[in-house]
């Protein structure tokens, strides 16, 4: 769509008047100009765009794409004198800095005034150019907007319940998925996985249904309820992507398995396996039925699954004849395999549309909340319009009410209805009710503001049906300019409210969500990521491929590449208009050198000199060309492979780098020249780099994760490493030693910002919970020996609840803490998740006192010398999850646990001597957790 493009090259015209003055001294109207005649262009182009889409005039179609086509254009122009103007600049060295920049230079103004004449004779020609060529764009718009008047394309006014710019964000964490109108098929689901005596053999349970019918809501809410968790030792739920290979689902249901048994909980693998997940799909099959042995299991499979696919699955999971069961959530095409499920099956639990009672009650949950409902005098005029409407699709419903829960009551929502009703009358209105779902869609889509438009269409570029990390999605948007600065704000907080909104819109799924109130995980439903999909290829915003041959055109701008089949994607051809490249590649799950699933030197990119991003998952390489340097508007740098042997010396030339995420590498560190720690524009660094005694001005710099301070010897260097990277919110280090404790004390009291932070070593310092700076700390992880010289006095006991009172969530290995430690840690006043693994305690007794760890919800310990945990009857009265890891040696459950009135689970993994402690019949400690709703053994 023209929107969008117009967005970003008005972003671009903005970017470029702030760049730098100075070389826009002959440009500078031009500039202005093609900007206002955009800004003009943009406020027609949102009506034209909703038209487009209805398809009710071809000629406004053109127009759409014609004007799109221009302002690809204008940025292809824009961007083309930034590369050009920054690579001259850059062989004839750095400018100096602007005056009134805060630099620290000397004699700047002298190396201004010698610079300019050099360079303004060097620009003359650059700024010719582009002149000419905005010139030359204007003169197009104006013939394209003489058309318009040509062929009668009159402007409608939006609605006047469509979204401005502005928009007040309603609730966004409050929208539950309800299951209305499936309490049938919920006692259904539950009484055939739950039915042992009648049939204990591994049985096959299914759910099928139209797309967005609610079958994975209805599964998933019996999935998580405390009968179903209580019966099943392990549950594993995989989501089937277009196209996916047999032994990727196999590796899916073996890791989370895996995970669940917490064999090795120190390094999340399965220590008798000895890494299977490196070799072979027979190997992963073995592995996996070798873990289900002896288990009373669940697998949960989301998505159409082939009868081949089918067959290696069952092949892989063990009949006991003890009740397991597995879960096959598909549309009716998929329902061929239950001819071939070889046991036990039962009938397919077949869902309908919801009755117009049923409609109107997830359509007033999702609008006013659990208790809120429509005034009366306007309950009964929406009541029939909703089902008329969406005809009883939840989907439909659910997005119909992200609509109208921002919009006033009743004027608003009776436009929005009078829209929707008259084209549901329109002869092309599909009976089935697709059309009318699509309809919806559409208009939400059009309500969004501008910048949420582009936002929403970048999960074209995601995978179909899979979760997808917030944190990452964020910092794509920051790179390709879609999240605007606002004061007192970064612009990841910025993204994280769009993407709030983007839920409240219900446009966009939470998956999940941190105890901070910060979004971890989304997904976007298959229906409204195939219609993002196709909005974003007639747009040409994103073109998406899941082949093998990747024919894009040589104009794309943005490729998307999702292949989990083939272990080699062929991508040979130039794409000099390429901005972004997104790709999520198969993954065999190989762990050895020798093994290559793709081999390439990123060649096909060396003609991408406008890339803004690389994100590419699952591609195996040995380094990056040296010509990456060139690609000066790279803002994101994402790789995950794990043969990256080294990076080249030039990325320390990507001048305008925000993001270098390199994950998946297994190995020691990887080496980065020193003048990569010099770019200002850092934002987010994860990688395993070695840190150098001290880092440049990254004053933007916000994440640093996977390094090593091997430069941090307080007996070489003096003053604070960070001290010029005092915004850091996010810190982890590995590799500490105490030579490190002097440097890394002073870095931590200049990071005021910190919120979370993990230190990994052999040596960790104590004052980590007694400097003063990191009041704002909320997430704090420590693996290694806490040094031993204040350990029951490493902070006063009266302060450290002022030290720290943000402190959510703790987890600590190894660190070996006294008594006395603990009771520090219980004055904590916010700790809400404490976990304590594998030597973090010393000592065979652990206590918690009374009134301590009072805002305690989830608490882990995993400590195989504890003999005796006392608890007293004040202590942890907030508790909701206790997990309890191998404590092999401990001889009974506090009593106090049962008065805890909010504890709703308890689990403990590998340890049979408590597990026959809390049996119902005779068990010494059942009383304690009898009133507990899910009480789960794992050994």
């Amino acid at each position: 769509m023209a929107e969008t493009a117009i967005t970003t090259v008005l972003a671009k015209v903005a970017e470029l008047v702030a760049w730098e003055a100075a070389v826009l001294l002959e440009v500078g109207d031009d500039v202005r100009l093609l900007r206002d005649k955009l800004e003009w262009l943009h406020t027609f182009i949102r009506d034209a765009d909703r038209r487009r889409r209805l398809r009710d005039n071809e000629f406004v179609a053109v127009w759409v794409r014609q004007t799109r086509d221009v302002a690809f254009e204008a940025e292809d122009a824009l961007d083309d004198f930034l590369h050009r103007a920054g690579r001259r600049r850059r062989r004839r060295g750095p400018a100096p800095p602007l005056p009134g920049t805060g630099a620290r230079c000397s004699g700047w103004r002298w190396s201004w005034r010698r610079w300019r004449p050099r360079c303004a004779g060097l620009q003359v020609a650059l700024r010719h150019d582009l002149s000419a060529r905005v010139r030359q764009i204007r003169k197009r718009l104006d013939e394209i907007s003489a058309n318009r008047a040509a062929y009668h394309i009159e402007h409608a006014a939006s609605p006047a319940w469509a979204a401005s710019s502005a928009t007040t964000l309603a609730a966004w964490d409050d929208l539950e998925e309800y299951t209305v109108g499936f309490g049938k098929y919920s006692d259904m689901l539950r009484e055939q996985l739950l039915d042992v005596d009648t049939v204990p053999g591994r049985a096959l349970v299914s759910i099928v249904g139209e797309s967005s019918i609610g079958k994975t809501t209805l599964a998933r809410k019996v999935y998580q309820s405390p009968e179903v968790r209580n019966h099943f030792a392990i549950r594993t739920w995989t989501v089937l992507p277009p196209n996916s290979r047999p032994a990727d689902v196999l590796r899916d249901i073996h890791r989370q398995a895996t995970s669940q048994l917490r064999r090795s909980p120190s390094n999340g693998q399965n220590a008798e396996d000895g890494g299977c997940d490196a070799k072979g799909g027979k190997d992963i099959s073995n592995s996996l039925f070798r873990n289900m042995t002896g288990r009373r299991y669940l697998v949960v499979v989301d998505g159409s699954i082939a009868v081949a696919d089918w067959n290696s699955l069952r092949a892989s999971l063990p009949d006991e004849g003890n009740g397991s069961r597995v879960l096959l959530v598909t549309d009716a095409a998929g329902l061929e395999v239950v001819g071939y499920a070889g046991g036990p099956t039962y009938d397919p639990i077949e869902l309908t549309r919801l009755s117009p009672e049923n409609t109107y009650e997830l359509f007033r949950r999702r609008v006013f909340g659990l208790r809120g409902d429509c005034p009366g005098r306007y309950k009964s005029r929406y009541y029939q319009d909703v089902f008329r409407i969406t005809r009883g699709l939840p989907l439909s419903v659910v997005v119909l009410a992200g609509v109208l829960r921002s919009k006033e009551l009743p004027a608003e929502w009776d436009q929005v209805m009078a829209q929707l009703l008259a084209a549901k009358d329109q002869p092309q209105h599909c009976k089935s009710g697709s059309g009318g779902a699509r309809r919806i869609m559409s208009l939400a889509f059009d309500d969004l503001p501008h910048h949420l438009k582009s936002c929403f269409l970048y999960f074209a570029a995601m995978p179909e049906s899979a979760p997808v990390d917030a944190a990452r999605l964020v910092r794509l948007w920051v790179a390709e300019g879609f999240v605007r600065p606002r004061r007192g704000s970064t612009m990841e907080e910025v993204g994280q409210g769009y993407l709030k909104e983007l839920i409240s819109r219900c446009m966009v799924q939470l998956v999940d969500k941190d105890e901070f109130g910060t979004v971890t995980a989304v997904v976007v439903h298959d229906r409204l990521h195939a219609f993002a999909q196709e909005e974003a290829q007639e747009a040409c915003f994103v073109e998406s491929h899941d082949s093998t041959d990747v024919l894009a055109p040589a104009t794309v701008r943005r490729l998307a590449v999702q292949n989990t089949t083939d272990r080699h994607v062929h991508l040979g051809n130039a794409l000099p208009k390429l901005r972004t490249i997104v790709c999520d590649f198969a993954n065999g799950g190989a762990a050895k050198p020798s093994v290559c699933i793709h081999s390439t030197d990123l060649g096909f990119l060396h003609a991408s000199k406008f890339l803004r991003v690389i994100d590419i998952h699952g591609l195996e390489l040995k380094k990056l060309p040296d010509e990456l340097g060139s690609m000066i508007h790279i803002r994101y740098l994402g790789l995950q492979c794990g043969q990256l042997e080294r990076l080249p010396s030039t990325i320390s030339k990507l001048v305008n780098l925000q993001s270098l995420i390199l994950k998946g590498r297994s190995g020691g560190v990887l080496g980065v020249t020193a003048a990569f720690w010099t770019i200002p524009t850092l934002r987010h660094v994860v990688a395993p780099f070695a840190l150098p005694r001290c880092l440049g001005d990254l004053y933007s710099l916000q994440t640093l994760h996977g390094v090593q301070p091997r430069g941090w010897d307080t007996r070489a260097i003096a003053g604070n490493p960070l001290g010029r990277a005092t915004n850091l919110r996010s810190l982890e280090l590995s590799g500490l030693t105490a030579a490190n404790a002097g440097a890394l004390v002073t870095a931590l009291e200049s990071l005021d910002l910190l919120v979370h932070l993990v230190l990994q070593g052999e040596s960790l310092p104590p004052a980590v919970f007694t400097v003063a700076s990191l009041r704002r700390l909320q997430s704090l992880r420590l693996v290694g020996a806490m040094d031993e010289e204040d350990d029951a006095d490493a902070g006063d006991e009266v302060a450290v609840r002022y030290i720290r009172p943000n402190l959510t969530r703790l987890s600590m290995w190894g660190t070996m803490v006294g008594q006395g430690f603990v009771d520090m840690l219980g004055e904590l006043p916010s700790l809400a998740e404490l976990t304590l693994m594998w030597g973090a305690y010393e000592g065979e007794r652990l206590e918690f006192g009374d009134g301590a760890f009072r805002s305690l919800q989830k608490l882990r310990l995993g400590l195989p010398d504890l003999e005796e945990w006392a608890v007293s009857a004040g202590s942890m009265a907030a508790l909701v999850r206790l997990t309890l890891l191998r404590c092999a040696k401990m001889e009974m459950l506090p009593e106090a646990l049962g008065g805890m009135k909010e504890l709703e689970e308890v689990v403990l993994y590998s340890m049979p001597k408590m597990v026959g402690r809390i049996k119902e019949d005779g068990g010494q400690d059942h009383h304690k957790i009898k009133h507990v709703p899910v009480i789960q053994t794992i050994w």
